[in-house]
């Protein structure tokens, strides 16, 4: 139709010159031989005859590690020679008129060794890839326009880097922007710019930046939006935009993404002009006082570098990476260490929290925002995305101290879909706006930094309970900016740094569950004196199974790997069978467990709680602070593993030491360990004396503490509290009713395997062998149907009768029902190929 929109008949166009499904079937052949292509250079570097490549290579990699980052390893530097091998017929098929690889400072450079390589028949292995380029080349035939060639950019880069480079993906926390947050962001920071300062981002001397560009879609937009006038654009455009990533193909689609969105917008005529504003570079380690970059390989790029680091940055914009680290120990891809920034964040994030875990603080958006507000110096704008956690975190109360001192206005936009959570929590967090590539909440944060000012304003805005993704995504376009929302809340913070879910102050007279004075054996008040966290190994898929003999069998293979790889003078560890438990890993969830310490990631004060071997403990599991699940408590009579609860702090009944004056066994023979009554002193002493009642004796306390923990009124009123700090049991009236309900309610939760098993009715389906009935477990999960009053177990079995009781008991976020769903089924770890079988549980499955 002729009265079709441009963009609509240039999507069209796109779709027409290739299909995006047959891209998507090379995904894993580029992925495959991009590996291919990096063991043929690493061979080639490994020969003793081709010094002069190595030696190339070589001054190549220094200067990398100079100038970029010196964690930069010889793998990492040989996968950029082999992203710009397979990326430059790209880039050749999508600018034919325009020498991309000649006129990019860094292309040149990976060029001239791409020659190099290529004397040793280095093309031979991207031979197989000349239909995917020959599927580029037909896209980009007749594509004369910007809009065509930035989708296809993009494509590109989705479909190659999240497969082909997942684990860096990974490391640095990349999520995707959505258009419609990056042009509220911008035109967020244009306001605010103004409002401050009596200048918008097209002011001359207002030097925008970019520091963690990706795709360079935030500054490819800024050009495009309009909030940057047309006598101002070129000047913007060569002076005053900036940008910096670390990652090749993210940089080189960031060059061209933001050079098409300039050239798409100039009037027709005059010579193709690179993007001088972009640089090669790891922002963490770019900082005011650096210098001395080498010139040799990439002097361009170093010459950038040094320039960016002169001028006085007014506008920082974009979404940071958002890793917090390895998720486990066995995925070795850990984060780069930034010693100078992370000193930066110690004396002010860290040193203003209170929380005794402040490991999160060193999260790579919080670093980012710690990097941002030191860059724009006395006077600025910040306006960035980032994982929401910040806003509310108990750690982050550091966080908001130093935002509240350092900036004089803040505006927060929670936009939610926190998918850490569960249950109805979940459901009222909403979609995510970045879609399944996070499942963090997500928060637009923009902060003003004006020395004119005094004092800081707060303000903060919930997106709403339950809503969609599109639905959140529609706001923002509908509002445009923070302008277009006029029920900002003001934000008034606490004594503890608390902007939202504020504590009660009646919370605070309650006599404490623990207390790190206590625990370190000073005098204070609190009812149990040791606790710990939950057992945390860091390769859950090596040392827990359903299966004792699978789990025996992993253990024995860790340890024979584990000492072979040890000088012979270490001390080896040997398999042990009575190291094999059954322990709660999920709550009504155990699974066998090869106990032992030394692969642990931590153990913390397990041993003193629940040793090796000593049966007769009981503890109470609570959730501990910087969880995203309600409060939770059960109790447990072995060694809990960290996530029974969400990281679960338990507090035993008893606790457990050497004899004084009696050393450690030698290794291989038990100690004679003392058992001491974990409840304190002063805890009897002041439940004796506000009851009036001398009869109240440690197990009361204990089985009260634990009912007390249950109560939902409790809960419910002082839930903000119990999401920032350790419970505090108050005295109620009642102190017998609270002792017996949590006697009782311990002996359903320690005896459940035990107890009388309610009647429900089998139904079974299908032709099965004869005489037999299938009720092994697959690996999809079991579903409740008609109304949850039914359990399909499998095709051929379905246990009806369900009461509706079952669904009303929540712990960590779920019914001991669907936990048993979520948890029994077979799993196969990606990593190890080892397979969690729960039909391996039963003797006869």
């Amino acid at each position: 139709p002729l009265d079709l929109p441009p963009e609509a008949i240039y999507a069209k166009i796109v779709e027409k010159c290739g299909d995006r499904k047959y891209w998507e079937t090379w995904a894993g052949d580029v992925a495959d031989i991009f590996a291919r292509l990096v063991g043929r250079i690493e061979g080639l570097l490994a020969n003793p005859a081709n010094d002069a490549l190595r030696d190339w290579f070589d001054a190549f990699h220094g200067e990398l590690r100079a100038s970029i980052n010196d964690s930069i390893g010889r793998r990492q530097a040989v996968a950029m020679i082999a992203q710009h091998v397979l990326t430059r017929p790209v880039f050749e098929a999508l600018f034919e008129h325009y020498d991309f690889a000649g006129r990019n400072p860094v292309a040149r450079a990976l060029d001239k060794l791409r020659e190099d390589f290529e004397e040793f028949g280095l093309e031979d292995e991207t031979r197989d890839l000349e239909r995917f380029y020959e599927s580029v080349r037909r896209r980009a035939r007749g594509l004369d326009n910007s809009q065509a060639r930035q989708r296809v950019l993009m494509e590109l880069y989705e479909k190659f880097f999240a497969i082909a480079l997942r684990k860096e993906a990974d490391r640095l926390g990349i999520v995707y922007t959505p258009v419609e947050v990056v042009d509220f962001i911008l035109h967020s920071a244009d306001h605010v710019l103004r409002q401050e300062f009596g200048r918008g981002l097209s002011g001359e001397g207002v030097h925008v930046l970019d520091p963690f560009a990706g795709t360079g879609i935030f500054l490819a937009r800024l050009l495009q939006s309009g909030l940057i006038g047309d006598a101002d654009l070129t000047r913007k455009y060569k002076g005053e935009l900036h940008a910096n990533e670390i990652v090749l193909l993210a940089y080189y689609i960031a060059a061209v993404h933001i050079e098409e969105a300039f050239h798409g917008r100039r009037e027709k005529g005059g010579e193709y002009e690179p993007f001088g504003g972009i640089v090669l570079t790891d922002t963490f380690n770019l900082h005011t006082g650096r210098s001395g970059f080498p010139r040799d390989w990439l002097p361009a790029n170093s010459e950038r570098a040094e320039m960016q680091q002169k001028l006085p940055i007014e506008v920082v914009v974009g979404n940071p990476p958002w890793s917090a680290g390895q998720r486990s120990a066995a995925d070795d891809n850990p984060n780069v260490d930034y010693p100078e920034l992370e000193q930066r964040v110690s004396e002010t994030y860290a040193a203003r929290s209170k929380a005794a875990n402040k490991n999160s603080l060193y999260d790579t958006y919080k670093m980012a925002v710690r990097w941002a507000s030191d860059r724009i110096g006395e006077q600025g704008v910040i306006a960035l995305v980032t994982n929401g956690s910040w806003i509310d975190g108990n750690a982050d109360a550091g966080v908001r101290a130093c935002l509240a001192e350092e900036f004089t206005s803040i505006h927060v936009l929670n936009l939610r879909g926190n998918a850490r959570t569960s249950g109805e929590l979940r459901r009222s967090e909403g979609g995510n706006i970045c879609g399944h590539g996070s499942r963090a909440p997500v928060a637009v944060t923009i902060l003003a930094k004006n020395p004119e000012a005094k004092g800081c304003r707060i303000l903060y805005r919930d997106s709403g309970d339950y809503l969609t993704r599109e639905e959140k995504l529609a706001f923002l376009s509908k509002t445009e900016s923070i302008a277009g929302i006029d029920d900002w809340q003001e934000i008034l913070p606490d004594e503890h740094h608390d902007w939202i879910g504020k504590r009660s102050g009646e919370f605070q007279r309650f006599f404490p569950i623990g207390s790190k004075g206590v625990k370190a054996g000073k005098k204070g008040d609190a009812i149990f004196q040791l606790y710990s966290n939950g057992y945390k190994t860091g390769r859950d898929a090596y040392t827990y199974n359903f299966s004792y003999d699978v789990c025996a069998e992993n253990a024995r293979g860790m340890i024979e790997d584990y000492t072979g790889a040890l000088f012979p003078e270490k001390n080896k560890v040997s398999y042990n069978s009575r190291n094999l438990a059954k322990i709660p890993y999920r709550p009504f969830v155990k699974q066998h467990c090869y106990v032992e310490y030394v692969f642990a990631m931590r153990k913390y004060q397990l041993d003193k709680i629940f040793p090796k071997w000593i049966k007769g403990n009981r503890a109470i599991c609570v959730t501990s602070i910087g969880s995203t699940k309600p409060f939770s408590t059960l109790i447990v009579d072995s060694m809990p593993d960290l996530e029974v609860v969400s990281k679960c702090q338990c507090f035993p009944r008893y606790r457990y030491r050497l004899p004084e004056n009696e050393q450690a066994a030698l290794p291989g023979v038990e100690s004679k360990l003392e058992r001491i009554d974990n409840i304190t002193d002063a805890a009897l002493r002041a439940f004796r004396k506000h009851y009036k009642d001398e009869s109240i004796d440690k197990d009361a306390i204990f089985d009260y503490a634990y009912g007390l923990l249950h109560a939902p009124a409790y809960r419910e009123r002082f839930a903000n509290d119990l999401a920032k700090e350790l419970p505090r049991i108050p005295f109620a009236p009642d102190f017998r009713a609270f002792a017996q309900a949590g006697r009782d309610l311990g002996g359903l939760h320690l005896g459940y395997e035990t107890c009388e098993e309610y009647p429900l009715q089998l139904e079974f389906a299908g032709a099965g062998e004869p005489g037999k009935r299938h009720f092994s477990i697959g690996r999809r999960k079991m579903r409740l149907i008609d109304g949850k009053t039914a359990l399909r177990i499998n095709e051929h079995v379905t246990l009806r009768g369900i009461p509706a009781e079952a669904h009303e008991y929540v712990v960590n976020g779920r019914t001991p029902l669907e936990w048993f769903i979520d948890r029994y089924r077979i799993v196969q770890d990606k990593h190890s190929g080892i397979v969690n079988d729960p039909n391996g549980w039963f003797e006869d499955p």
